[in-house]
């Protein structure tokens, strides 16, 4: 291999591994964000998906909750950035149940499939 391939290929290399390092740092931010505590005094419902608008993951939280036959309430970021910043949610979708007397029982931050969602149903008594 000649030096300009091989300084092209350690180049591109680098460039990989950084940017692997750099996605995995921020997932785990994303899931210490996701894992810290809620302050969801005031808000009805035993469910509640946070949202935002035109965020892929969210329409498909809200096409899962639905055709499971499952209520909740929903807060969208956009509608209302400040409130949903004070209750603590950093990434969206977000989706959290609680029980009847309002403490928080468990959560789905990210993807939301018909497993995840089952388990999370069956910590509400």
């Amino acid at each position: 291999m000649s030096e300009p391939v091989a300084r092209i290929a350690l180049a591109a290399g680098a460039t990989a591994l950084a940017l692997g390092i750099a996605l995995q740092a921020r997932a785990a931010e994303r899931r210490r964000a996701a894992a810290g505590p809620l302050q969801l005094d005031g808000i009805a419902g035993r469910l509640v998906l946070f949202t935002a608008a035109g965020c892929r993951r969210c329409e498909q939280a809200r096409t899962t909750l639905t055709r499971a036959g499952v209520e909740f309430a929903e807060m969208a970021f956009d509608q209302d950035p400040d409130r949903v910043r004070s209750i603590g949610v950093a990434a969206v979708p977000l989706l959290v149940a609680r029980d009847a007397a309002g403490a928080e029982v468990g959560r789905i931050a990210g993807r939301i499939g018909r497993r995840a969602l089952a388990r999370l149903l069956s910590r509400l008594p």
